[in-house]
């Protein structure tokens, strides 16, 4: 039998029984589409953290407090962490970064982050913010420029002077120029020295609506005195390694323990962050392979019904010379469209549900040709593999058995 002849018969079947059709495709519709969703999605995803750790800064060291493996995707186990993992004492100092940048060579620049969210106001306008006390060092380790007007300076410190988001200034100027202003926070006085230019989002934080005070006034005004992390910014690539040795050796002569900091690479978090995809990318597409597996089985269970509905069908043609191996094509071609427009529509599916999800939650969409062909070719697979046995049951029946069947 012909394979252009073969699938029109597989057609003209699937046609006569719409709905049954319909719902024989929808497991491997569903596993399909998923398929394609969770290569795009996933792609989208890696491509979005990675941009959003460049743009956390460049070359950029982090020292956080307690220890963290990111080399293990679930971390260590709390028995083996002294002071147990979330219950570790923050040991870190604005001090120890001013320690860090004396001793790292020239190039480097190393900045305390003290992080709080609090009420700003100028006049009658209010805005929920966070807040970051830092050093003059902070534009050059989080790649800040300036709009307007300047970023504090290392003499400036002391004084009651702030730096704000282009968001910020929107919602508390508008179009007015906040320079020289003077705006709460907190309950304080600060006096608006510069206004730092659109940043975009990272990790879904808006580096625009952002505050930047001295470390200073943060431990003075609002009791922080313990830096949430120390970043450090190296001047190249290959500086890194062996500043991160440097920084481990220089926190251990000022007496913290090993367990009492974690200094951490942008390379560790993109490791770290593909790990995480990367697991949940396997448990997603094993779901999605059972649903394959189940629309699979749904395709062998209708097929199997086929055969005992045609079986005087199978007889006459038979009857008529009808060869072995060419009712058992007839039958495997029509789980072979089963599957096949099933994988079709998958694939209409997977476009539109991963168009859609990548709008609500900002993620790129990288659907790929590859992807498409490998769910296409897979699903074809399914209809193969389970469409065998069908096929072979109708393709042994004897004709005359066949002829009398009621």
């Amino acid at each position: 039998m012909k394979i252009l002849e073969g699938l029109r018969m597989a057609f003209i079947s699937l046609k006569a029984n719409k709905m049954r059709s319909l719902l024989t495709m929808l497991g491997v519709i569903i596993g399909v589409g998923a398929v394609i969703m969770l290569i795009s999605l996933g792609l989208g995803a890696k491509e979005e953290i990675g941009s959003s750790i460049e743009a956390i800064g460049s070359n950029l060291i982090a020292v956080v407090p307690g220890k963290i493996d990111l080399k293990s995707v679930f971390g260590k186990n709390p028995s083996e962490m002294k002071g147990g993992v979330g219950f570790q004492a923050n040991k870190l100092r604005p001090e120890m970064a001013e320690f860090i940048q004396e001793k790292l060579p020239e190039g480097f620049y190393v900045a305390p982050i003290v992080i709080d969210t609090r009420n700003i106001s100028y006049g009658s306008n209010k805005h929920f913010t966070s807040v970051v006390g830092t050093t003059e060092n902070y534009p050059r380790v989080r790649g800040y420029e300036m709009e307007r007007g300047q970023f504090f300076t290392a003499t400036e410190i002391n004084r009651d002077i702030c730096t704000i988001g282009p968001e910020v200034a929107k919602s508390l100027f508008g179009e007015q120029d906040p320079l020289g202003k003077q705006i709460l926070i907190g309950g304080h006085r600060f006096m608006v020295i510069g206004v730092t230019a659109p940043k975009g989002s990272t990790f879904f934080i808006d580096n625009d609506d952002i505050v930047q005070i001295p470390y200073t006034r943060m431990s003075r005004y609002f009791g922080k005195n313990k830096p949430d992390n120390i970043l450090v910014q190296a001047p190249s690539k290959e500086s890194v390694p062996g500043a991160v040795t440097q920084i481990q050796r220089l926190l251990e002569d000022l007496k913290l323990e090993d367990y009492e900091f974690t200094v951490i690479t942008q390379e560790d978090l993109v490791g770290f962050a593909d790990s995480i995809l990367r697991i949940l990318t396997y448990l997603l597409g094993a779901i999605a392979g059972i649903s394959l597996l189940v629309g699979g089985i749904g395709i062998m269970n209708i097929m199997l019904v086929s055969v005992t509905e045609r079986t005087r069908e199978i007889g006459i043609r038979k009857a008529v010379g009808a060869k072995t191996r060419d009712v058992m094509f007839q039958f495997l071609m029509e789980s072979v469209s089963i599957s096949i427009v099933g994988g079709i529509l998958g694939i209409i599916l997977a476009f539109g549900g991963a168009t859609l999800i990548s709008r609500i939650l900002g993620i790129p969409n990288q659907m790929t040709l590859w992807a498409i062909i490998l769910a296409f070719f897979f699903s074809g697979g399914v209809g193969v593999f389970f469409g065998v046995y069908p096929a072979m049951k109708a393709s042994r029946l004897d004709p005359i058995a066949s002829l009398r069947y009621e």
